[in-house]
């Protein structure tokens, strides 16, 4: 019984740190491709519009190749490994959206700034960030994403 208890923990660490890291790269990659506003051609010299037409469109396609790829894992998961692991992920990716959604769109606009935002301008944005309540349970939510994946692959037994 501690064997079982030891080796779901370990397993469920590396699961979860797998689905952390990619589950909050395919909601960016989604995320920015939907958010972002597209470039305005105007803005540029003639020689370098239709760069920034295929910028635009570039945006488009990586964030339909995300949400198939998305699609995707989440059957296989489903499929694989169960209902509560694709809980874990849908909750890993859902509590990176109201993040990716500050850093996008209200950001730019607090700081004055055009998107992207540098990153040395997003750690102070960050450090004088009052905590709110959905903060919170973003943060929470990576911890109970834990709890559950724990929960998979101690009952998988």
């Amino acid at each position: 019984m501690i064997a079982l208890l030891i080796w779901s923990i370990i397993k469920a660490i590396v699961a979860w740190l797998i689905i952390v890291y990619a589950g909050t790269n395919l909601v960016g990659s989604i995320g920015r491709g939907l958010l972002e506003k597209p470039l305005d051609p105007n803005e540029y010299q003639d020689y370098l519009k239709n760069e920034v037409k295929k910028w635009n469109s570039s945006g488009i396609v990586v964030a339909i190749l995300s949400s198939i790829i998305t699609i995707a894992i989440c059957y296989y998961v489903y499929s694989y490994w169960g209902i509560l692991f694709l809980i874990a992920f849908i909750l890993v990716m859902a509590s990176r959206i109201p993040d990716l959604y500050w850093e996008i769109r209200v950001l730019p606009k607090k700081l004055g700034v055009p998107y992207p935002v540098p990153k040395d301008l997003i750690r102070k944005a960050i450090k004088n960030q009052e905590s709110s309540f959905w903060n919170t349970l973003a943060g929470l939510t990576i911890w109970i994403v834990l709890a559950i994946i724990f929960i998979a692959f101690f009952i998988q037994h």
